[in-house]
């Protein structure tokens, strides 16, 4: 009677086995939400490795960078016209364990480029070119009783652009927004949407900052105007034969004239250079015939 009470308990075990193993496995993850495009951008651009290029052209180091990365990369048409060759082997970079967009930037460091993502992918431009291209990236906006800070988010996150909150803000910042717009660029969104909700937005270099409107005032004596339509930048040094940035103080493309150089290897486009005009030559002297001489004033 023993036995079978056992070999009963041990069939019972047995039996109730597959559940108690179910019972303690581990419930499965829940699948992560897919990341926004932007967001898998920046994560793609933070990875970690070794950059190490031996005289290798922009072209190729923009080739091996999309293969790393996935990401799809633009060059301003405008850098190309003043001489730059993405095809001459100039670029030497030898960096370990470094972000994938800080050695990029340190390649483009000596032509006085800089690269940024935007909605279309990774923009290689000047300073202002590429500021320019962020902040007038076109976005349609829908608020309907959204808070400020949401929208301005979002904004910012759709778009690469970089905008800044003030902190001291508050609950100033969460003040519901109603605000339509369509295919505008996104710095004009941006102020419009802070005016809505009483705030203020200066811009300071490629940084969008929002604040009190008071605070605003206050900084905008110092603080950069908004950009304008077209790409007014800086350009860089006009590249010589070998793609090369030459020495300071050589004469602009055809029209621009002696280019006015800044601190930092970058000219400003300025006028065509005045020449004098040339005075016509004096008349040959000995070939004229001599004028009759006045005749003397008679005396009374």
């Amino acid at each position: 009677m023993r036995l079978t009470i056992c070999r009963l308990f041990a069939l019972a075990a047995f039996a109730a086995a597959p559940t108690l193993a179910q019972a303690a496995a581990p419930a499965p993850a829940v699948p992560a939400k897919n990341a926004s495009p932007m967001e898998a951008a920046r994560k793609a651009l933070d990875e970690v490795g070794d950059m190490n290029y031996q005289n290798k052209s922009l072209n190729e180091v923009i080739a091996d960078l999309k293969d790393k990365s996935k990401l799809t990369v633009i060059i301003d048409p405008i850098v190309y016209q003043f001489g730059f060759n993405p095809n001459m082997p100039n670029v030497t970079v030898n960096l370990k364990q470094v972000k994938l967009k800080d050695g990029l930037r340190k390649a483009l460091a000596p032509f006085n480029l800089k690269c940024g993502l935007t909605r279309e992918g990774l923009y290689i431009s000047t300073e202002e070119g590429l500021t320019s291209k962020q902040l007038r990236q076109h976005v349609s906006l829908d608020c309907d009783g959204t808070a400020f800070d949401t929208a301005a988010k979002q904004l910012a996150a759709d778009t690469g652009a970089n905008l800044v909150i003030d902190p001291r803000l508050g609950d100033k910042a969460k003040k519901t927004v109603t605000l339509k717009l369509d295919d505008v660029p996104l710095e004009t969104a941006v102020r419009l949407l802070a005016e809505v909700a009483d705030l203020g937005t200066v811009r300071m270099s490629n940084v969008l900052f929002v604040t009190t409107a008071e605070r605003a005032e206050k900084l905008r004596p110092n603080a950069d105007g908004p950009t304008q339509p077209g790409n007014n930048a800086v350009i860089p040094f006009p590249f010589g034969q070998d793609g090369n940035p030459p020495v300071p103080g050589i004469i602009g493309p055809p029209g621009i004239g002696i280019a006015p150089v800044a601190p930092g290897g970058v000219f400003v486009p300025g006028p065509p250079v005045a020449v004098p005009p040339v005075a016509a030559p004096a008349p040959d002297k000995k070939n004229e015939d001599p004028k009759p001489e006045p005749a003397p004033e008679k005396k009374p």
